[in-house]
């Protein structure tokens, strides 16, 4: 087994079905000796998913907890065959990593041209960063086309962990989508998908499948936070947002505007 330090899809209470808090997962991460972990709750279309507010108020969980960093996302569904997601884009500046996946509650799987269609059309949107379980296959998808376009537009592809135990059948994909991975030299991000603590860090299923394809570790972003750092600053965003900082910037600003 590599050694992962960080995980970049999981879940919390909030999504309605996920049964663990922010701080439980942060615990549970610094006790697995993670260095980083990404919350990305569900879109809100999925539901029992949260409110837009939701991720407006994402900046008030600081960026480092118990010596583990946090970033503050989103998991989006893709919502139509031309791609569009319901991430609340008057929020981006809250969100500091966005994926997108394809779900049955707000997708209904379609033809295989329809299916990767709205794939590729998630993978062109520049506020999305990683694609989440392609290998599901309740979806046809075209996928060489897929990876095709993922590295023309530096989009990464998640291998998810939990896709291995919830989504019966994606074993083969996923080998198949790493070995492409591999020779067309995309990056690949690896997600537990956590709903329950537990489940944080623990990538037994997807290092397998790397293992069996002999996938370079360089390849691999999971095996250095500066990899995931680097990536999303190169797309512009701030990372680690301080609330108290963020809270001292706005109460500023408004003081000035008094001012003024």
């Amino acid at each position: 087994m590599r050694n992962y330090v960080l995980d970049a899809h999981t879940h919390t209470l909030a999504c309605g079905h996920a049964y663990s808090t922010v701080l439980e997962l942060i615990d549970a991460a610094a006790k697995k000796n993670l260095e980083l972990i990404c919350i990305t709750e569900h879109g809100s279309e999925l539901p029992g998913a949260p409110t837009p507010l939701f991720f407006a108020n994402l900046r008030v969980i600081p960026g480092k907890l118990n010596n583990v960093k946090v970033l503050k996302g989103i998991e989006s569904n893709i919502m139509d065959t031309d791609g569009n997601t319901d991430i609340p884009r008057q929020y981006l500046d809250r969100m500091e990593i966005r994926s997108a996946s394809l779900h049955t509650p707000t997708f209904k799987p379609k033809t295989k041209n329809e299916n990767t269609s709205a794939v590729l059309g998630a993978i062109a949107n520049p506020e999305v960063d990683f694609i989440c379980h392609l290998g599901n296959p309740t979806y046809e998808l075209d996928y060489e086309v897929i990876l095709q376009d993922a590295k023309k537009h530096n989009t990464l592809i998640e291998i998810n962990n939990g896709s291995f135990i919830v989504r019966k059948g994606s074993k083969p994909n996923c080998e198949w989508i790493a070995n492409r991975c591999k020779e067309l030299e995309i990056p690949v991000i690896l997600g537990t998908d956590t709903h329950f603590a537990t489940a944080i860090g623990d990538f037994t299923y997807a290092d397998k499948v790397l293992d069996n394809v002999d996938f370079p570790d360089e390849l691999i972003i999971n095996l250095e936070t500066s990899r995931l750092i680097k990536y999303l600053e190169n797309k512009g965003r701030t990372l680690f947002v301080d609330p108290k900082k963020c809270a001292q910037d706005l109460f500023l600003k408004n003081d000035q505007t008094v001012i003024e």
